[in-house]
């Protein structure tokens, strides 16, 4: 099995079986109530490079205003799951549908709008500049707390990864601001063998990963089909070889409640970096993530 491309694969998370919550696809914004808490309002815009051994590499744009009310929410984190923010050290295990019942329970609620006409070129030296435009698209209503529209570019192959993408607001022809693509790390080893796509790993003892000029960067384990995820930190002074360990314990997780014990689990090892910088693309500014990301299809044995 391999994985699919991430097309900010958080727009499709309400059309996955989901037990205890049921929630619409209507595409509608949120319709606040009387009782409403006050909002607040950012603006984001999200660059992703996608790189994997089987298939051309890829860049994809999201970009929004929201308005969210209710306790500090990673709003981001919310619309596209694979921009949640990685733990401050060790790992974690996150759940899309926690996240969204956790919502309703504290009574929050994110309105999103378009952020129109912005566009992000894509440069190396002596190349001309590629420039992506966002178009609109209809975010699934998500548990009748978040809804309403985005602007996406879906992900198109590039050749090769650009030394800096360049940020273009809806008022001007030149560039407002420009943010250097951060370096891929590399995966050394899975369990001490050289990773392959669809290899079988025995994670009886754990599972352990050796990465090359890791620091700063993050691991995410996420099975075929579901919704949660196993999300590690490297350090950032972390050596020129660092290594990632999950627990036995935590890999039980990724396992669908009704599997066969004795089955494979399915799974994409993503090795991400991102960086962050707020730049005048709107006259409040917006947050800008630019992150590159490599995945590779494994099944993980018992």
């Amino acid at each position: 099995m391999t994985p699919s491309g991430n097309g900010f694969r958080a727009l499709v998370v309400c059309l996955a079986p989901v037990v205890s919550l049921a929630f619409g696809c209507d595409g509608g914004g949120h319709m606040p109530d009387a009782q409403t808490q006050p909002a607040a309002y950012s603006a984001e815009l999200s660059v992703r490079f996608e790189v994997s051994a089987d298939r051309p590499a890829t860049v994809s744009v999201l970009g929004f205003r929201a308005a969210a009310a209710g306790p500090e929410t990673d709003v981001l984190g919310l619309v596209d799951p694979l921009a949640a923010a990685a733990p401050d050290q060790g790992c974690v295990l996150r759940d899309v549908d926690l996240a969204n019942r956790a919502l309703v329970t504290r009574g929050s609620s994110v309105d999103l709008e378009e952020l129109g006409g912005v566009g992000v070129g894509l440069g190396s030296s002596g190349a001309p500049q590629t420039v992506i435009r966002t178009f609109p698209r209809v975010y699934p209503d998500v548990a009748g707390v978040v809804g309403g529209v985005v602007g996406e570019a879906a992900p198109q192959p590039i050749t090769t990864l650009p030394e800096h993408v360049s940020l273009f607001s809806p008022d001007s022809e030149l560039p407002v601001g420009e943010l250097a693509v951060p370096a891929l790390p590399k995966l050394l080893a899975i369990n001490g063998s050289a990773p392959a796509a669809g290899m079988r790993v025995d994670t009886s003892g754990g599972l352990t990963l050796s990465l090359a000029a890791a620091g700063g960067s993050f691991v995410e384990l996420r099975p075929f089909g579901a919704t949660v995820v196993v999300s590690c930190a490297v350090p950032a002074n972390a050596s020129t070889e660092a290594f990632v360990t999950v627990p036995r314990a935590l890999l039980a997780h990724l396992r669908p409640g009704d599997a066969n014990v004795a089955n494979g689990v399915a799974v994409s090892v993503e090795i991400a970096r991102r960086i962050h910088a707020r730049q005048p693309l709107v006259t409040a500014g917006a947050r800008v993530s630019v992150e590159v990301r490599s995945t590779l299809a494994v099944e993980l044995r018992p």
